[in-house]
């Protein structure tokens, strides 16, 4: 187990990343054995919610990495889940000065990622995973309350009422 801030990502710390509501409510262990995992976490860390935590102050981190029990428990979580992998974290803003679509904005045009989806709009949060040596596939999704996630173009996204 690692503990206390991420290397080079000095706002977020293993813990924070691991903290799951359901996972304490349902006493599932939510704790990765595989190193690959701890590796991913903080690539995410550094290369994506470091610096949207530097453009726009501190960002709320609601789910990270999830154990295949914890995702399981998860209702609409997929089988296939970056979050299983270290790779994926469900963020939304603190302060109310700042919009899911502002961070949105930033990290689809500012940052490398794999998957980029807004969810359960308008009220929802951003979901970003970053896959190493999958940067570039930059797939871009959204979600409405109860609806399905479907892949989009970032302009789309953007013109969509939030």
């Amino acid at each position: 187990m690692r503990y206390g801030p991420i290397p080079g990502a000095p706002n977020f710390t293993y813990e924070e990343l691991l903290h799951s509501d359901t996972a304490v409510r349902e006493g599932i262990q939510n704790i990765p054995d595989d190193p690959d995992v701890w590796d991913n976490m903080e690539y995410l860390a550094r290369t994506v919610l470091q610096p949207v935590r530097d453009r726009f102050g501190p960002i709320r981190v609601t789910s990270g990495y999830r154990s295949a029990a914890l995702n399981k428990a998860i209702p609409g979580s997929s089988k296939t889940s970056h979050h299983c992998s270290g790779a994926a974290a469900d963020i939304e803003p603190v302060s109310a000065d700042v919009s899911l679509r502002d961070i949105f904005a930033f990290i689809a045009e500012n940052l490398p990622f794999t998957e980029l989806i807004a969810e359960n709009l308008p009220n929802g949060w951003v979901h970003v995973a970053i896959v190493r040596g999958r940067e570039d596939e930059r797939a871009v999704k959204f979600k409405r309350v109860g609806g399905l996630v479907r892949r989009s173009s970032y302009g789309e996204v953007m013109a969509m009422s939030w």
